[in-house]
């Protein structure tokens, strides 16, 4: 950003998804998007990170100087102070309800993961139903000092964080899922950040979700009524996005979504940037 119309005092937060959205193929910030963050902040405008990582796997791309005040990790399940690496929130399962969901899982015959509490919750319980289910096995292998076999029936010693369901590409099983579980639980759908094509449901406690946190965050943060921005790629980003004000998706976005917001670049030509840039010009038209 370098253009003094960028100058808008009614927005007040800019919420961006983190894989697919802020970082390229790479697994990289461009020095373009890095440096709309920094004035972002130097403007006092929020910046915040929404992801479906975990806390442990957010801090493996994110160094602890990287330009945001906030992070909003596991979908929203935990909120973070960024500068202070200082936990704001936290939702879990309560154990009674992760035994309910672990039991309810294995009877729909579904491949699934059941992660611990946060801040552990990159640790998890792992079952089994099928065993051609490549991109599960990839998880399985990528966090494999992490990952336990989930042995049934088994009583759960503890609360838990949320469940991922993965099913094989092509399968279509969301809906299924959704009449199943979405009046007991959240039920949010995404797709795999390892292969860019299985299906995910990730399932969580009622009231999680990245609209949920960036609300809260505005709540606590923001001295006054603001305009909020959010850029995202997935289907896990339509909360934040149908919540804003302002609302962007990048190119490498799936076509329902891009037919349904704002599409600006791609996350591999900094299409973050280009987002805030256009929101930002937006809002300063506004202003009498």
């Amino acid at each position: 950003m370098t253009t003094s119309r960028m100058t808008a005092p009614d927005i007040g937060m800019v919420v961006t998804d983190l894989d697919g959205t802020l970082l390229n193929s790479g697994g990289e910030v461009s020095a373009e998007d890095r440096a709309t963050l920094e004035e972002l902040g130097e403007r006092g405008i929020l910046r915040v990170i929404a992801t479906g990582r975990s806390l442990y796997s957010a801090r493996r791309v994110l160094r602890a100087d990287f330009p945001i005040d906030f992070l909003a990790h596991t979908s929203g399940a935990g909120v973070l102070s960024w500068p202070d690496q200082r936990p704001l929130r936290a939702a879990n399962l309560a154990r009674e309800r992760a035994q309910q969901l672990a039991t309810l899982l294995t009877a729909a015959g579904c491949d699934f993961m059941l992660h611990r509490a946060i801040p552990e919750n990159h640790r998890f319980y792992a079952h089994r139903h099928r065993s051609d289910n490549r991109d599960f096995e990839r998880r399985i292998e990528l966090y494999a000092a992490f990952a336990e076999e989930l042995r049934w029936p088994r009583t759960l010693e503890a609360e838990m964080c949320q469940a991922v369901i993965i099913e094989p590409p092509g399968s279509n099983r969301h809906a299924e899922f959704c009449a199943l579980l979405e009046h007991t639980f959240r039920v949010v759908r995404s797709t795999s950040p390892l292969d860019q094509l299985s299906p995910w449901t990730e399932v969580f406690p009622v009231g999680v979700g990245k609209s949920y946190a960036a609300a809260w965050l505005c709540e606590q943060f923001l001295a006054k009524p603001a305009r909020c921005i959010a850029i995202g790629n997935d289907y896990n980003d339509i909360d934040l996005l149908s919540w804003a004000h302002a609302a962007y998706v990048v190119a490498n976005a799936p076509a329902d979504l891009r037919a349904r917001f704002a599409t600006v670049a791609s996350h591999e030509t900094s299409g973050f940037s280009v987002a805030v840039r256009h929101a930002l010009s937006d809002a300063a038209k506004q202003v009498p």
